[in-house]
């Protein structure tokens, strides 16, 4: 048997792999295996009878392959083990490694062999990994827009499936909106963009509807497309699988899909990786949801501190790194990126005669524990006083030791200064009526020393004393309130 080339080719057709081999000289392949059917999908009579078919199969991305092959053929190397990538047959990529070994004819290589295995899978598990490690790094800097970071996944999941065109709706209000896609034309995806969700709405919309995988292999007979038909044909679309985006609450949020421009259905591998881009699309969508609700939070919060004339601070006691509210930068009058935020320079922009007290306050909330509410002064940059009411309250980890101060402060100058205004008002009001109150005394004596004189008990006028009595005992009242009033007006 092992002089015999047939029943040596015979058992090779056996072994799970492709095996191969080559003319040195010629660079001619004589022999491959059939296992090249079920991975490349071609006869090996098709690379046997075309010298340039095996290199014209190679991933464009890794031609240079072909120039290590060529350090085989010059006797360079006398055993090598590639990876690479091919295009099969069907136009999907299919990750090979070649064990590949010379033999030699005297000094010079006749002969090349090699047996070349399929480990796309493994390959694509690795690619997919990478890719959503990518991704989640992408997502999670909130200065990338949404759009952004789902076109890169979209981009990197046809890279890892050529023939695939992904596409993402998002779900809003029942309807499929915010269509996106790298490949899709612009076109299509106008016509589904605000297109209901329902049973027989194409793939898509039956799968939001459902919230459930919707596999279409074939748009032109599937009655769920009967609608969207001859769009979807018009730009040579012809199968479609979709999948819902469900996020925590139940409610679904998307659905992603993959087109193709011919019938087919998927594969188990192909199944797997939507359901892998399924989850983890519903983890950056439902990020940036949260994210969004803490930025408008946030937003509204910064907005309300500024009518309000209210911010806040924050002190890192462990590393005195100290963090001021847009708000607070504000009502000290001051730009962010001209003052650092310390402990010493917000002392030294309080009034110096509350700098003691203050400390006094801080230090009090530092060594107990114990919350602080204070008034204090600052003076702004152009010498303007305001007036705060301020808040500090102290965090500790579980073994006591101080973590952070947090605190705020309210603008009340302006309350200040109406309430200094009412009070000059009232004391000039009070010195209007403490000479008001002396004139009309004046002219009340005179009345009051008149009836004395005029009173004469001598004549024996009753009704007429009896008046002047009745005067006299109005006249020393009324000179009785006024009195009172000047004390009260005095004091």
């Amino acid at each position: 048997m092992r002089n015999d080339r047939t029943e040596m080719h015979s058992l090779l057709q056996s072994i799970e792999g492709i095996v191969w081999e080559m003319d040195a000289e010629t660079g001619r392949f004589t022999f491959i295996n059939n296992q090249i059917g079920q991975i490349l999908g071609v006869t090996p009579e098709k690379l046997l009878g075309h010298r340039g078919f095996w290199s014209a199969c190679v991933h464009p991305a890794d031609n240079h392959i072909l120039e290590e092959y060529q350090g085989l053929l010059s006797g360079r190397w006398n055993k090598r083990s590639f990876q690479y990538r091919m295009i099969n047959a069907e136009g999907e990529i299919v990750w090979v490694k070649d064990n590949v070994s010379v033999i030699y004819n005297g000094v010079k290589p006749s002969m090349i062999q090699g047996i070349m295995i399929d480990i796309t899978l493994t390959e694509r598990l690795l690619e997919m990994e990478r890719l959503d490690g990518h991704i989640l790094r992408l997502s999670s800097d909130i200065n990338v827009p949404l759009s952004d970071v789902l076109l890169t996944y979209l981009k990197g999941l046809e890279s890892i499936f050529p023939q695939a065109l992904s596409c993402i709706h998002h779900v809003k209000n029942g309807h499929l909106v915010n269509s996106l896609s790298p490949s899709l034309p612009s076109a299509y995806l106008d016509t589904m963009n605000g297109r209901p969700i329902g049973e027989n709405e194409g793939s898509c919309g039956t799968a939001a509807a459902l919230r459930r995988q919707v596999i279409v292999g074939d748009i032109l007979t599937d009655k769920k497309w009967t609608k969207y038909r001859d769009s979807a044909l018009q730009h040579n679309l012809h199968a479609c699988w979709s999948n819902p985006v469900i996020d925590s609450n139940g409610n679904v949020i998307a659905t992603v899909s993959m087109y193709y421009r011919a019938p087919r259905l998927p594969g188990e591998e192909e199944l797997k990786v939507m359901e892998r881009a399924t989850a983890l699309l519903q983890i950056i969508l439902e990020n940036r949801q949260k994210n969004d609700i803490i930025n408008e939070a946030n937003l509204l919060m910064l907005q309300s501190q500024e009518l309000a004339h209210f911010g806040n601070w924050r002190w890192d006691i462990q590393l005195d790194i100290v963090s001021w509210s847009p708000a607070l930068y504000t009502i000290y009058g001051l730009n962010s990126k001209e003052f650092k935020a310390t402990f010493a320079g917000y002392q030294e922009r309080l009034h110096p005669d509350d700098r003691a007290r203050v400390y006094h306050f801080i230090s009090n909330v530092l060594n107990t524990g114990q919350d602080a509410e204070f008034e204090e002064r600052i003076i702004r940059p152009d010498g303007e006083v305001r007036y705060l009411r301020s808040w500090a309250k102290l965090k500790s980890d579980a073994s006591g030791q101080p973590l952070e101060m947090i605190g705020a402060c309210l603008d009340v100058t302006e309350k200040v200064g109406h309430i200094r205004a009412i009070e000059q008002q009232s004391q000039r009001l009070a010195e209007i009526a403490w000479v008001q109150s002396h004139v009309i005394r004046s002219p009340l004596a005179n009345i009051l020393g008149l009836i004395d004189i005029i009173k004469d008990p001598a004549v024996e006028d009753s009704e007429k004393n009896q008046m002047l009595d009745y005067l006299l005992a109005s006249a020393r009242q009324l000179d009785a309130h006024i009195r009172r009033i000047c004390k009260e007006v005095e004091s």
